[in-house]
């Protein structure tokens, strides 16, 4: 079996690609082949024994490319370890249901392949980088700018998959 991790990710203003590295990073520390792709970019997932996706969330959602991969891989997806991890701004305030709401936006690729784990971690918002479409949005609802991305937290989680994708 290949000794290969995935950590395919999906990112719409490069919020996910820090918390991807980070787990890359962490997972490589064990000695195993890491790579830390865009979902976009991903064409063969045959080579992987284990995969990692992540996605912002907008609209309560996935993004629909990081769904689309799942869909496409779910058949190999199946038969390996998976983890999945979403990214938020609305868990950064540490509001009691905004984890329970950012947990459920993994609904739709949880019944295409159940993941062994999954995480939320909080997320950046940069609003000069934003479309206006979306600027117009994190208006409405009020979103605070800044980065509030927990690496460290990203990294805690990738070394307690470590022991689940390779059981002692």
């Amino acid at each position: 079996m290949p000794d290969v991790i995935l950590v395919a990710y999906a990112t719409r203003y490069g919020s996910t690609v820090g918390l991807a590295d980070a787990i890359g990073g962490e997972l490589k520390k064990t000695g195993v082949e890491v790579d830390v792709q865009p979902v976009s970019e991903v064409r063969d997932i045959s080579r992987y024994r284990a995969v990692i996706v992540g996605s912002p969330i907008y609209m309560g959602k996935w993004l629909p490319e990081a769904q689309v991969f799942i869909e496409r891989n779910q058949q190999h997806l199946r038969g390996i370890p998976v983890a999945f991890f979403a990214v938020g701004l609305t868990v950064a305030g540490g509001a009691p249901d905004a984890a329970g709401k950012a947990e459920a936006s993994m609904d739709q690729v949880r019944m295409l392949v159940n993941p062994m784990d999954t995480a939320v971690f909080p997320g950046r918002l940069e609003s000069r980088r934003l479309s206006v479409a979306d600027r117009a949005i994190t208006r409405l609802i009020r979103a605070k700018t800044g980065d509030f991305r927990d690496l460290g937290a990203a990294r805690t989680w990738a070394r307690a998959l470590c022991a689940k994708i390779d059981p002692a």
